[in-house]
């Protein structure tokens, strides 16, 4: 069964009292309010906004093949729309992304890492996210703790930033964290409050490649 999508339409009824009109009276008019959105004035349902986050960030979707998609089905929605649905959905998440990073920072450990990604039509040559974790081996974990500190459920968040690498951008995240922070061994995590630990992956790596 295809994929269906559907317009939703809502009629505000507008009420006025005709007795008002009659005599000349300024009527007091009424009018149905607008129904709540997650944009204001935008008529992206949250249904539609989560499918569209979905898709780009979970499934690695672009907009415009996403365009694409919504044109077979009749649907007319640009790329430049649904970017900045985006952006507005972005700064929605702003108290979540804030308190699981609250959260993230009360933890014992935080593994880091960071990454380079593409940023079209950006001067830069390259840009860079950053990824900080907390939490156990497994999410149905709920009984681990390290060193007597309870481990809360797995918290992935991610950090951008325009071309830099520099120890600035952990330090400006993980302020004055100091706990045990798991990297790669990266010299710019040395400028964190954290106490630094190796990983065992990268250690085994080195053995691996002696042995090979």
């Amino acid at each position: 069964i295809p994929a269906k999508v559907k317009v939703i339409e809502n009629i505000r009824l507008k009420y006025s009292c005709q007795h008002c009109e009659k005599s000349g009276t300024q009527p007091n008019i009424k009018q149905a309010s607008v129904p709540s959105s997650p944009i204001p004035k935008g008529y992206a349902t949250p249904s539609l906004l989560s499918q569209i986050i979905t898709s780009k960030y979970q499934y690695a979707l672009p907009l415009y093949r996403q365009e694409t998609m919504f044109k077979q089905h009749g649907i007319e929605i640009s790329r430049r729309t649904m970017s900045d649905w985006m952006m507005k959905c972005g700064a929605l998440f702003k108290p979540l992304h804030q308190r699981l990073r609250e959260i993230q920072l009360s933890q014992p450990v935080i593994q880091a890492d960071e990454t380079t990604v593409k940023v079209i039509n950006d001067e830069r040559a390259k840009s860079y996210i950053w990824v900080y974790c907390s939490g156990a081996d497994s999410p149905a974990s709920s009984n681990v703790a390290f060193k007597g500190i309870p481990i809360m459920r797995n918290i992935v968040l991610f950090d951008y930033q325009n071309g830099s690498r520099s120890g600035a951008c952990p330090l400006k995240f993980l302020g004055d964290f100091n706990g045990y922070l798991q990297t790669d061994g990266y010299a710019a995590y040395q400028k964190v409050n954290a106490e630094l630990v190796g990983c065992w992956a990268h250690a085994r790596r080195k053995f691996i490649e002696a042995q090979t």
